[in-house]
């Protein structure tokens, strides 16, 4: 989110702090931007592949999803879509999460699994209490910019009666 640089810090603290289910703790999966830039993972793969290169391919394979997804008729929104590529017990499976104007996903890479409609729905329950965490938090961040948006405004300017030659010498270290 571009204006809200805590969300790495909001990510992590909801991966401690939710109890992962251990059917989904044992595979990889991974919470990833819109562009591909991984905010969480656990790499369960060895280092068969980098986690910005699981990212990358992650973010795009949705991309191309969505694009393809553009070709059916608009009856319905396209919410509540979700990715699976797999066999019968082994895949990969991505969950788009939407927080206010940021979108984001959650990637499942899975194998020798028995019940996969299982850790799916696992995935899905992560995704929409993450969804959740991250939007009561961004909540009250938003709460907070305001109320001192307002301060300031009742302040009007910071600075009132400046000069030219008093803004040289403040700022004269980014001549050196």
């Amino acid at each position: 989110m571009k204006s809200h640089y805590n969300v790495p810090k909001y990510v992590e603290t909801f991966f401690k702090s939710c109890e992962i289910d251990d059917k989904i703790q044992r595979y990889s999966f991974f919470l990833i931007r819109h562009d591909g830039v991984v905010l969480y993972h656990n790499n369960n793969l060895a280092d068969s592949l980098s986690k910005s290169s699981i990212g990358a391919l992650l973010g795009g394979v949705w991309q191309a999803a969505r694009a393809l997804a553009s070709f059916i008729p608009k009856e319905n929104t396209h919410e509540g879509y979700r990715l699976s590529f797999d066999t019968s017990n082994q895949g990969i499976y991505i969950v788009p999460i939407k927080v206010r104007a940021e979108e984001f996903y959650l990637g499942l890479i899975y194998h020798d699994e028995v019940n996969p409609g299982f850790i799916k729905n696992k995935i899905r329950e992560m995704a929409t209490g993450f969804s959740e965490y991250l939007e009561h938090e961004m909540q009250g961040m938003g709460e907070q910019k305001t109320s001192s948006a307002d301060k300031n405004a009742n302040n009007e300017f910071l600075f009132g009666d400046i000069t030219d030659s008093e803004m040289d010498r403040l700022f004269a270290f980014a001549k050196s």
